[in-house]
């Protein structure tokens, strides 16, 4: 995601003073005194992502005393102010950003807009679910998130690219309350910095979306073998793919002809063992194909990444060879994942090593 500055908006909106500044009536004060007080205390507490979170807590935490301006005003202000810890990491690898925002800043933005309390207001209950558990990690939380409450957005996403969904969504919310906050506050227009804070939300979610499509594409489950009774636990080696298109793909970059070996050597790291992302359709000739150039590079044992069946599609993994193994009677014209089913029927574990030839 591209940075976008907004330091005039940070600073004019989050001390809730100068031009910008929206108060209600001074008849009476609604925790509004709070709120501001909260908010200068995140200012000073240098806007981080940690410094926004006992902000929103606060805020939620001074709702039941609120009137309608208040809550308004309230809602305003986290959706501005959460700019500046969604910037702060905004150029940071997603595992980054999920580690710094995914429990303190995410949830507020994901969570319906902020409102006050009153006798016909009924709270969507499922928003509770949106909140972190206690000694819940961003790893877990994001786990449960998408099997739960965002299950129809990111369940159908393996676990590795779960935070860029996630981090879209959270910032395409951010997008509509920051829109609509802006159409109920009659004491707005003539503020500019308000503006800038919807046009910067703005730019993130365009690049934030530029690229997801791409990810829940890659992230299907339905890429991966399934997993059965002869899988092991994923040992954790150092990876290839063979992407859709027969391209190899190491760190993200992609190798063909006579840049495959010195790729796979490379992938490999000097270890004996090498891990193959291959998708599920692969015939055993192709997969026969392949082997003969791992073992160009210097491996000497293969294993090929597979899912479980049902969510959070776990990690399994198999081992295959050419010439030793269990033999299953298969052409090599079938596909990867027959040949896979088929070593689950007969084999009497994990560990088993599937034959491809």
């Amino acid at each position: 995601m591209r940075r976008v500055s907004v330091c005039a908006v940070a600073i004019a909106a989050a001390c809730g003073q100068d031009k910008i500044e929206v108060r209600p009536g001074q008849s009476s004060d609604y925790n509004h005194a709070a709120v501001l007080s909260a908010v200068d205390k995140f200012v000073t507490a240098g806007r981080t992502p940690e410094a926004y979170a006992e902000l929103a807590q606060t805020a939620f935490s001074l709702r039941p005393g609120m009137d309608r301006s208040v809550a308004d005003e309230t809602e305003l202000k986290l959706v501005v102010l959460a700019l500046a810890p969604v910037q702060s990491v905004n150029e940071k690898p997603m595992a980054e950003q999920a580690e710094a925002l995914a429990l303190t800043v995410w949830p507020t933005l994901l969570a319906p807009a902020f409102e006050a309390d009153g006798l016909l207001v009924k709270r969507d209950a499922s928003a509770a679910a949106l909140m972190p558990s206690p000694g819940e990690d961003s790893q877990a939380f994001l786990l449960r998130l998408c099997g739960g409450p965002l299950a129809s957005e990111c369940k159908q996403i393996v676990p590795e690219s779960q935070a860029a969904v996630v981090a879209a969504l959270a910032v395409r919310r951010a997008t509509e309350r920051v829109r609509n906050a802006m159409a109920e506050c009659v004491m707005c227009g003539n503020a500019p910095g308000w503006h800038e804070a919807v046009r910067a939300w703005e730019i993130l979610d365009r690049t934030a979306s530029s690229g997801i499509d791409e990810v829940e594409r890659q992230a299907d489950p339905d890429n991966w073998p399934v997993a059965g009774g002869a899988a092991e636990d994923d040992p954790k080696l150092p990876e290839a793919e063979i992407n859709e298109t027969g391209a190899l793909v190491v760190a993200g970059k992609r190798y063909s002809g006579d840049q495959r070996i010195a790729a796979l050597r490379e992938a490999r790291c000097d270890g004996p063992a090498l891990a193959l992302h291959l998708r599920p359709e692969m015939t055993l000739a192709q997969v026969r194909g392949l082997l003969s150039d791992v073992r160009r590079s210097g491996a000497t044992r293969v294993a090929v990444i597979a899912r479980a069946a049902q969510y959070p599609w776990n990690r399994k993994a198999y081992w295959i060879a050419d010439g030793t193994g269990t033999q299953t009677g298969l052409r090599q014209t079938d596909s990867l994942q027959l040949l896979l089913h088929a070593v689950d029927a007969v084999a009497q574990g994990p560990g088993a090593i599937a034959r491809v030839d």
